[in-house]
């Protein structure tokens, strides 16, 4: 609560904690046009540059010609590449070439009510001795986000832990964790236990990625496996669910009442998901279903009621609404104010990648609610595959991306810039 000055009245426990229900239940909510707050800590030139910027990533070509060119000059070390890469895309959406690089952006958020969670931006390699460096990582990371009060997890990918191949050849059977047999899965289950093991015992909330539908079955049950394992008290491990597939809000509510009769708390990550056009090419070539919705009213429908249901059972399910859509989350903290949902609950969060959608962030952390970003860190190098998908995510001039322009066009207009 806020002093507004004079004497400071003292309230007994329960009395102060119905006040603050009340202050953040009654409040208005978050107002997501208002740029003066979204932007107000942009200098005036990192406005303008982070408006050029969008502006760049709006032109098909030039985002074509970075996703083919741009990725083989930073990794022929052309002169100039990294540097470009550098202080555009990489600017905008990653922290820092590694974790105490990327502290002053969490610091800075931290200042704004914002918190991070932490994402090694490298892409998965596929040699042992590629994923023993990812294990490294990951530790590195939920000891660095156990030690940062503004720290609240890590993101774990499981292909940087697995060989993909045996993810997919495990997709399609039930996996026995009490008889696995000694080879390259038991150590990627090794691998996995480890970090969710001190995810728990740090306190770190460990983020385990959704990845494509021919290894999401593998992934799904590892994951139900770690939050059987370390979900005994407190939320820990949070699964993904992608309701761009049309399986998922029937996969989630199972998993709910598999959770009660196992007992483990159930933590959930909702996103509308990253691979539809791999998945329908692929679905096209082997003559299989495809697993995705029909259109994109039906994954509007589907991850508005997964996060209706999860908010219905709020004490059941710890959540985060991880998505850059507006009206998704307007619709989430509407119906919390009409249950009377305190907007700080501790099993509800939202959260938006760093540099994108920043309207969201914000004007929710200053309404009080839990929020953070993905907190994406790595080597120019390492992380260009990352930034390139977000180039593209930004192409189009309509949507969440348009929507980010306009916002800052409005700024530099209300700055008279």
């Amino acid at each position: 609560m806020k002093n507004t000055g004079g004497p400071v009245k003292e309230f007994p426990v329960a009395e102060k904690a119905l006040q603050d229900f009340n202050e953040l239940t009654a409040s208005p909510l978050p107002d997501f046009s208002n740029t003066a707050l979204t932007f107000s800590h942009l200098s005036d030139q990192r406005l303008l540059g982070t408006r050029r910027l969008f502006r760049l990533m709006g032109n098909r070509y030039l985002t074509r010609l970075m996703g083919s060119l741009g990725v083989k000059a930073v990794g022929w070390s052309l002169p100039g590449a990294e540097w470009m890469v550098r202080n555009t895309v990489y600017k905008q959406f990653v922290g820092g070439t590694h974790l105490e690089d990327a502290y002053n952006t969490i610091a800075q958020l931290a200042e704004r009510g914002v918190y991070s969670i932490l994402d090694f931006g490298a892409e998965g390699k596929a040699t042992e001795e590629g994923m023993d460096e990812s294990l490294a990582e990951a530790m590195r990371g939920t000891a660095f986000a156990s030690n940062t009060e503004a720290v609240i997890g890590s993101v774990v990918k499981l292909t940087s832990l697995f060989p993909f191949a045996l993810l997919e050849e495990y997709n399609d059977r039930k996996i026995d964790f009490n008889n696995l047999p000694e080879g390259a899965f038991k150590r990627g289950v090794d691998r996995l236990d480890r970090i969710c093991r001190l995810g728990r015992e740090r306190g770190c909330e460990i983020y385990l990625d959704a990845e494509e539908s021919w290894i999401q079955s593998a992934i799904d049950q590892l994951a139900e496996e770690m939050m059987d394992r370390y979900n005994r008290e407190n939320a820990i491990i949070f699964t993904t669910c992608q309701f761009y597939r049309h399986d998922r809000l029937a996969y989630m509510k199972a998993l709910h009442q598999r959770a009660r009769q196992k007992g483990f708390k159930l933590a959930l990550k909702l996103v509308r998901g990253a691979y539809m056009v791999k998945e329908r090419k692929r679905a096209e070539k082997t003559g299989k279903p495809s697993p995705i919705q029909p259109d994109i009213e039906a994954t509007h429908r589907d991850f508005n009621a997964g996060a209706a249901y999860c908010l219905e059972h709020r004490d059941e399910i710890a959540h985060c609404i991880a998505s850059h859509n507006e009206a998704s989350t307007v619709r989430h903290i509407t119906e919390m104010k009409r249950l009377g949902v305190p907007r700080n609950h501790p099993n509800i969060r939202f959260s938006q990648l760093l540099g994108m959608s920043d309207n969201l962030t914000f004007n929710l952390a200053e309404g009080g609610y839990n929020v953070s970003k993905y907190m994406v860190y790595g080597p120019v190098k390492e992380v260009l595959p990352y930034l390139v998908r977000r180039a593209q995510e930004n192409t189009s001039v309509t949507g969440e991306a348009g929507r980010e322009l306009r916002m800052l066009d409005e700024e530099v207009q209300r700055r008279g810039l």
